[in-house]
């Protein structure tokens, strides 16, 4: 029945119907009905709302590395306001999708999203989805025939490239592709920006 009911509301328009997150990260901003109702309800990542609040500021400028559906980069984009700049990453196709459409819900042109994975190179990356097309836990393959092939960039040079400001918050959640996401930031960590990040094993 779970599975019926996620094929429904994952290939109807049902899913994308509007409504508002109640509580944390993105309190208050338009989303979307279905998947991953957690993000709307305001249970998800609840325990990262103090550091946002804290180090995302306005005029400020953040990097959102694994955004997924938005969740980070519509709550930083919230802080920092029209005068700051949210630049985020996030290569999985499904998942990107849903997260300009969360920007352009709630009107936040200050958000620049990216369809390239943050790596110590650019060149491609080979992306394994995980639990299926927008999943949470796709990861970069460490094996040469897994996966699909996508861009990847040093964060370097996209901040170059895109003439973007360098961030003062960096929040990243890529899996276990983190070190490989800073390795290509030189630059920007000389910055000395504040960063959260999620660890795997």
């Amino acid at each position: 029945m779970k599975s019926l009911f996620d094929r429904l509301m994952r290939w109807s328009l049902l899913g994308n119907l509007p409504v508002r997150v109640r509580a944390g990260l993105a309190a208050g901003a338009r989303w979307t009905l279905y998947p991953f109702s957690s993000y709307w309800r305001g249970t998800s990542d609840i325990e990262s709302t103090v550091w946002v609040d804290r180090f995302c500021k306005p005029g400020g400028s953040a990097l959102d590395l694994g955004a997924h559906f938005g969740l980070y980069s519509v709550g930083m984009a919230q802080r920092v306001g029209p005068t700051g700049q949210v630049v985020a990453l996030e290569p999985e196709g499904t998942a990107r999708k849903r997260c300009l459409l969360h920007v352009r819900m709630n009107r936040l042109t200050w958000v620049r999203v990216y369809g390239e994975a943050a790596s110590s190179t650019t060149g491609t990356i080979r992306l394994v989805d995980n639990g299926g097309a927008g999943s949470t836990t796709c990861y970069v393959s460490r094996d040469a025939g897994a996966g699909i092939t996508l861009p990847c960039i040093r964060l370097d040079d996209l901040y170059a490239r895109e003439s973007l400001r360098p961030p003062d918050f960096i929040k990243i959640d890529v899996e276990n592709h983190g070190a490989e996401a800073l390795s290509g930031a030189c630059n920007l960590l000389a910055g000395r920006p504040n960063i959260m990040m999620s660890f795997h094993s």
